[in-house]
């Protein structure tokens, strides 16, 4: 990074800072109804906002500037992607018996994307867990 995007990444998060600590103290200071909560809100929507956009755009412009990177990257991107799929082939859409009859425990789409999260899950801790085993057994033969 350059000596001006730096300036300016410093002055911007400084600036976020400070505007939050402000509307923090005000918010703890004064009485809370609808119209004094209102740009509090507004503010979180704007932070999330610039949080978002910038958690896209920073990756594309590091992607153009460090194309082998990119390649790298786009292969862990890619691997995840597998996991997905993976975990949407084996979900199950069969409804939940209920006694409440909840309508979203017999909804099949609902079912299919909770239990694709639950798979998935499943799939990276198990996967974290040989990872972690294997750098164990590495670090002891590679002294």
């Amino acid at each position: 990074m350059n000596s001006s995007t730096s300036t300016f990444t410093k002055v911007l998060t400084w600036l976020l800072m400070g505007v939050s600590v402000v509307l923090t103290v005000l918010f703890f200071s004064g009485e809370k109804n609808t119209d004094t909560v209102q740009p509090f809100i507004l503010w979180a929507y704007l932070l999330f906002a610039v949080a978002t956009i910038s958690a896209l755009l920073f990756p594309v412009y590091f992607f153009i500037r460090n194309p082998k990177n990119a390649a790298k990257s786009l292969v862990g991107l890619g691997s995840v992607v597998i996991l997905f799929f993976v975990g949407y082939i084996f979900a199950d859409a069969t409804p939940i018996p209920s006694p409440t009859q909840n309508p979203n425990l017999s909804n099949p789409t609902i079912l299919l994307i909770s239990d694709t999260g639950l798979i998935v899950t499943y799939l990276m801790f198990g996967l974290a867990l040989l990872l972690m085993v294997y750098t164990g057994i590495r670090s002891v033969f590679h002294k």
